[in-house]
């Protein structure tokens, strides 16, 4: 009777007095929603038709799992396997974030032209990351 006592307090106190009461309006988005959002916003405001925007979200993607495959110990890219897999040292979320970034931001403006200035250039500056960065280098996140 004492432990179901006490099991009923703790039940009752963990519900009312949660150690972290969060909403879910306080949670970022991860980036990765964060440019599928961005990319759905450029096939609404485009008014492509039904195949071209499974075609435009899987190219925007693709580029998202590439980058993200840079980052990761196993995970092989779709164009390049392997190759472009970044040393251990460098498998830090800000770099995998970044390239994911640059990625999705540099495939979502040639998707769509239209929303470079309104959709994709203001997400950018929100992660802190500079559309001005026009950099090559697979050995560096952008």
């Amino acid at each position: 009777m004492r432990i179901s006592g006490f099991a009923l307090v703790l039940v009752v106190s963990v519900v009312l007095f949660p150690a972290t009461a969060r909403s879910e309006n306080d949670v970022t988005p991860n980036v990765v929603i964060q440019w599928n959002n961005a990319a759905l916003q450029g096939v609404r405001d485009s008014k492509i038709g039904p195949p071209m925007v499974a075609r435009a979200l899987a190219i925007v993607h693709t580029c998202i799992y590439d980058a993200w495959a840079a980052y990761d110990k196993h995970a092989l890219g779709t164009q390049f396997g392997g190759s472009l897999r970044q040393h251990h040292s460098k498998h830090k979320r800000a770099n995998q974030n970044k390239a994911i970034s640059f990625a999705a931001y540099r495939a979502a403006v040639d998707l769509f032209p239209g929303d470079k200035v309104t959709v994709f250039d203001p997400l950018m500056a929100s992660l802190g990351y500079d559309v001005n960065d026009t950099s090559a280098d697979t050995t560096t996140p952008s």
